[in-house]
This record gives structure tokens, sequence and C-alpha cells, in this order.
């Protein structure tokens, strides 16, 4: 479904309100089996860079799309789409913890 006007809008401010949100959790889920030896949770604070290539990229991929001369634009909402159903998926099933001896 494509929409247009306010709902749009609210869409996209909602998005943006949720996200930052997200965080905190993720990384709480990331680091849950780790206990107190939680000395890579750095590693997962690079995750934060992904805030700043994912949307150079949608970019690069609408300016594409553009030069090869597709007015649509829903493909460009493709990438977006990618990165929050990992992070559904992650959040629902791939952050459960799991036995690692056996």
């Amino acid at each position: 479904m494509v929409t247009s006007g306010q709902v749009a809008i609210w869409t996209l401010v909602l998005c943006g309100f949720f996200t930052p949100i997200m965080f905190p959790n993720i990384f709480t889920l990331g680091i849950a089996a780790w206990g107190r030896d939680s000395k890579g949770s750095g590693l997962i604070m690079t995750a934060v860079v992904g805030g700043a290539v994912i949307p150079f990229l949608i970019g690069a991929l609408a300016d594409l799309l553009h030069k090869l001369g597709d007015p649509a634009t829903i493909q460009r909402v493709v990438l977006p789409l990618l990165c929050y159903l990992f992070i559904a998926y992650y959040g629902l099933w791939g952050s459960k913890l799991r036995d690692c001896n056996g």
C-alpha cells in the first residue's frame, strides 16, 4: 500500500521515534549470554555505524534508480525494510540463548 500526505509523514516520524528506543533492547539481548564477561560489548557498539552507513546506501540506491529511469519510490524502501526485518528476526528468534556446550 502506497500512501501520501499526513499518513506518510506520521509514519516516517514514528519510525524515527521508535528506532532509538530499540537500540538499548538489542544491546541488552546481544550481551545477555556473556554474563559478567562482557568485554566484547564494544563490538556491538559498532552497530551504531549502521545508523550512518544505511542512510548513505539508501541515498545511493535512490540515485542509481533515478539514473536508470525508475521514477517509482517503492523500490527505495527495500533496504530499510530488510534492515527492520532483520531487527524483528533478531528480537523474536535470533537473540534466544543457546547452549554453547553441546
